[in-house]
């Protein structure tokens, strides 16, 4: 038996990277709105319909019989005919201009706070951050995830001390009211944004040596502490904030003192350096899988254009996120179930075991259906 690449927290620590970046932090401005008790049946919600279709992505990457990222995935359980290696180019190309631009959002996310904490000019802090990100992800597989375990449990570190410290600022009233229809969407849409790592499963499945049961368990683990963060960050920032800002940094920072500003932007730039480093790790691979080319330049590529991306300012970091997070998602989580039915049919034995049926494929993209309308719904 070939020997893993990843123990099962790194791999863990992988998916947890790739979530913990930008839409956590737009949570608990929409959970103040629906309510802390519907906030957090929608939160668990949101964990258990993600955890499914993770699986799901898990199954196909197991069954794929060359590669095992989703766009090989979905070419060799979706895309069939005489259509299919058009469609499958076409896809891959869709994908890495979306992905191109979500990496440039962080990037970009990052630089704002840094030119705020310290007097560097924009250009430099683009460039130095750039420098750390692609490094990591040049050394590969291992070194992305030992980086990840480390960096995700210094950011539990930071969000330990702001958690402890938000009881120890006069208490506001716990918003318990439940809000509109459109503002428990929205926090739903958000929610499952914030938990998801599509693209980072292949990488655990491959890291693992494609042993189901540490597969299962990485994913839950990866997905469950996502769930934790955004519980603390919900929970303890609504309750220290006098004002929840869109971004809940900034009031949650405010309120506890001028230390938690600077623990604050070193949480958001560590958070988006893991998401950078989870999501162009798995991009490389993409770009490897579908074109054949040697593994440092698929790293270049899917590196380089965010940092290009960034310095010519494409667009505004939250209002990306809440773009991207409808309309990537829904996309990949329907082809995704579409694919896992028809490799269920096709190939026997499945890491759902019983479970993975057609009602369960139904419920799972009826709940990606509701992301989108969440994604988009005025709050």
């Amino acid at each position: 038996m070939n020997k893993r690449n990843l123990t099962t927290w790194e791999a863990a620590c992988i998916i947890t990277g790739y979530g913990v970046g930008g839409g956590v932090l737009s949570i608990p401005y929409l959970a103040e709105k629906t309510g802390l008790p519907l906030a957090f049946v929608i939160l668990a919600i949101a964990l258990f319909t993600s955890y499914i279709l993770h699986l799901m992505i898990a199954d196909l990457a197991l069954k794929t019989q060359e590669g095992g990222q989703i766009i090989s995935c979905l070419s060799q359980f979706l895309f069939r005919g005489k259509l299919k290696k058009v469609l499958t180019m076409l896809f891959f190309i869709l994908m890495t201009l979306i992905l191109f631009t979500n990496l440039s959002a962080y990037i970009s996310g990052s630089v704002e706070i840094i030119v705020e904490l310290l007097p560097v000019p924009r250009f430099l802090a683009t460039l130095a951050f750039y420098i750390v990100a692609a490094s990591v992800v040049f050394f590969g597989l291992k070194a992305v995830g030992i980086s990840e375990k480390y960096l995700v449990a210094f950011i539990f570190c930071l969000i330990g001390a702001l958690s402890v410290a938000s009881f120890f600022t006069p208490a506001n009233a716990l918003p318990l009211v439940c809000g509109s229809a459109n503002e428990a969407l929205a926090l739903y849409g958000m929610a499952m944004f914030a938990i998801a790592a599509f693209f980072s499963v292949p990488q655990g499945v491959e890291g693992l040596n494609k042993e189901k049961r540490e597969i299962k368990r990485a994913i839950f683990l990866g997905l469950f502490n996502n769930f934790i963060i955004i519980i603390l960050i919900t929970f303890c920032s609504l309750l220290a904030s006098d004002e929840v800002t869109e971004v809940v940094m900034v009031g949650w920072s405010a309120a506890i003192g001028p230390w938690a500003q600077i623990v604050v932007g070193l949480f958001t730039i560590l958070a988006m350096l893991t998401t950078y480093w989870s999501l162009s790790l798995a991009l490389g691979s993409i770009v490897q899988e579908q074109m054949k080319w040697d593994r440092r330049l698929c790293w270049l590529v899917a590196t380089l254009p965010s940092l290009v991306l960034s310095l010519i300012d494409f667009a505004s970091f939250m209002e990306f996120m809440r773009m991207a997070g409808g309309l990537i998602s829904i996309i990949i989580a329907i082809m995704v179930v579409l694919a896992y039915l028809n490799a269920r049919r096709e190939v026997e034995g499945s890491i759902l075991n019983h479970y993975g049926g057609k009602v369960t494929a139904a419920a799972v993209i009826a709940a990606y259906i509701l992301m989108g309308i969440g994604s988009v719904v005025p709050v």
